[in-house]
């Protein structure tokens, strides 16, 4: 499965955000979009799932153009879980998950035991099987956040979209969230597109990164191809060294000023 924006221009109003972008997305990796904020790393994410229209070029999902599919088509090849997301606090965990099998029903069918099977799945695969009979207004940060996670993973995607996963989460939650995006990538083979701010987790959990800067991509390859000295300097205006450490697959960012 393949999806693949190409010459994409969008724009907010006369404010053009994102100009002639090419990116391509493949099923099995993890793809991770970094840039400085507000250089348009949500906006590409949005545009490739259909929560933003582009003022010029095309996307493609499998060489099918996004704007064919029908929504429910669509659900079923695509899991999106925004930044912000909200239920009433009251639903339980297992009903909440259990709105992701919407686009595998008509409108007045109930969950049959094959979803209920996909949600006892989804629940166990995120680890919050113990949750699901709380509300989800008494999960904390990083169990809501896995929650929602399991509700997109019920749509059975091909491809996930995570845009800013870690965000108002503090380290731990954090670090639990890039692991359940391991776990789900190896295990299942599920594509994974975040978009991320912490340059060390994206070296660490990516398979290639997309770099967006002013809109533009910058650069595209696997994080040791694109996380350098260079790109810190040029991007981010932050003088580093890149350190390779014996023993490591993946090298670390050492910042030249931290105050």
């Amino acid at each position: 499965m393949e999806i693949k924006g190409e010459n994409l221009v969008i724009s907010y109003g006369d404010y053009t955000a994102v100009e002639n972008i090419d990116i391509d997305i493949k099923k099995g990796e993890i793809t991770t979009i970094i840039g400085p904020n507000g250089s348009g790393k949500s906006t590409v994410l949005k545009a490739l799932t259909r929560l933003l229209k582009y003022r010029k070029g095309s996307v493609y999902l499998n060489d099918k153009n996004l704007l064919d599919f029908e929504n429910k088509e669509f659900a079923r090849q695509v899991g999106v879980l925004p930044q912000k997301h909200s239920a009433p606090p009251d639903f339980k965990v297992k009903d909440l998950v259990g709105y992701g099998r919407m686009p595998y029903q008509k409108w007045y069918s109930k969950n049959n035991s094959d979803d209920e099977k996909i949600i006892d799945w989804a629940l166990k695969a995120t680890g919050t099987w113990d949750l699901r009979e709380k509300s989800i207004n008494e999960c904390s940060g990083g169990e809501s956040q896995r929650v929602w996670i399991a509700t997109v993973l019920t749509q059975q995607p091909e491809i996930l979209f995570l845009d800013e996963p870690t965000t108002y989460l503090d380290i731990s939650h954090q670090l639990e969230t890039m692991r359940l995006v391991k776990k789900l990538n190896k295990e299942s083979g599920i594509g994974i597109v975040m978009v991320l701010h912490d340059l060390t987790q994206a070296l660490e959990i990516s398979d290639r990164i997309v770099v967006i800067c002013h809109g533009k991509k910058y650069s595209e390859g696997t994080p040791s191809e694109v996380i350098t000295a260079q790109m810190m300097k040029e991007v981010y205006n932050v003088d580093c060294d890149i350190i390779n450490v014996p023993g490591r697959n993946k090298p670390l960012i050492a910042y030249k000023e931290i105050i």
